[in-house]
């Protein structure tokens, strides 16, 4: 299949979005491994895929939904769910503050439903409204799994005692 992009394109593509796939789809299958391998995958649909993109936000948008699907289809997947080899995902992803780390690896261990729109709003900076058309959602809808995965993670925190600045991540 020819792709419909210039080898400049998709590297400038690559360059610009490889980090975002990555962090979600190690976000999702807790494993580098299967993270990069599933990076690999969305890209290689990027370079196959025959849609052209209205815009910059599209584009990324497709990315992320894509990298969803495909780490849904790995979660899906007979050998994966065979394997035990949970690594720790905050070691993986760059925090400017490292006690964002334990807060992280909280986050993957939360509901399907929950991960990517925590993400995508608090660490990629999108509006609840920016996240609901991305992933094909009404915005209430995320905006309900965004208060209550806060709520689960508040409860997650207290239960281990945990001392967070909660001015600092609010």
């Amino acid at each position: 299949m020819k792709s419909l992009r210039s080898n400049e394109a998709i590297t400038e593509i690559y360059n610009k979005y490889v980090e975002t796939v990555y962090r979600i789809a190690l976000m999702m299958l807790k494993s580098p491994s299967d993270a990069e391998d599933a990076t690999q995958t969305v890209f290689i649909k990027l370079m196959t895929a025959e849609t052209q993109h209205k815009s910059e936000e599209h584009m990324k948008a497709w990315l992320i939904v894509t990298t969803q699907n495909t780490c849904k289809d790995v979660l899906k997947s007979r050998w994966h769910s065979s394997r035990d080899d949970y690594e720790n995902v905050a070691e993986q992803i760059y925090f400017p503050d490292d006690s964002l780390k334990d807060i992280w690896n909280r986050i993957a261990d939360l509901d399907e439903k929950y991960k990517v729109p925590i993400y995508l709003h608090y660490y990629e900076g999108y509006k609840t409204e920016e996240i609901a058309k991305m992933l094909n959602e009404n915005h209430a809808t995320i905006r309900t799994r965004l208060r209550t995965a806060k709520a689960k993670l508040k409860l997650i925190i207290e239960e281990e005692g945990v001392d967070y600045d909660r001015e600092k991540y609010n």
